[in-house]
């Protein structure tokens, strides 16, 4: 996996960061862009010529100063992005685990696929309720009761209400 803090490092050097997280022709394009900026910036120096110079180095100052800043941002930027989807990844193979493993019985495993994707996303609705469903199968009606009364303060859509409330009502009685 590649990490947002060596990326930056990299975009340093505009264009290089984008490289090192595979967007190669946008990195080549950054590269160009503040090339272009700081030839600009070396030939209004040599040219010297008083009329001309201060509004041709400004302007090259600003592009080529616009590209660094752009190269950092942005590739902190696609970075954490990726990030991100990795954890979503990480949480939907956690959670296909934890329902293959509930299918199949094997109640302990599915218990611990479905605290890894609450550790990921303390908010998954799908994941409190099918933990609780789990700590049901085990036995520990207690800690069910508790994951669906969870479920039910934040379940916006309500989507498991229903279910829930039929469930409460199996471990009370």
């Amino acid at each position: 996996m590649k990490h947002w803090w060596v990326a930056a490092l990299l975009a340093i050097v505009p264009g290089l960061g984008h490289v090192y997280l595979g967007k190669f022709w946008r990195g080549l394009a950054v590269f160009f862009i503040f090339s272009f900026a700081v030839n600009g910036i070396y030939f209004a120096f040599v040219t010297g010529h008083p009329a001309t110079s201060g509004a041709v180095f400004a302007c090259f100052a600003g592009a080529a100063s616009a590209m660094l800043v752009y190269s950092v941002l942005h590739t902190i930027y696609l970075s954490c992005r990726t990030e991100t989807a990795s954890r979503r990844e990480r949480k939907d193979y956690h959670f296909r685990r934890g329902m293959v493993q509930y299918i199949a019985g094997a109640y302990g495993q599915a218990r611990d696929e479905f605290e890894a994707v609450l550790k990921l996303d303390p908010m998954d609705i799908d994941a409190r309720f099918h933990l609780g469903m789990t700590l049901s199968a085990l036995g520990d009606r207690a800690a069910a009761a508790k994951q669906f009364k969870r479920c039910l303060s934040d379940d916006i859509t309500k989507k498991w209400n229903w279910e829930i409330k039929r469930q409460m009502e199996q471990i009370s009685a």
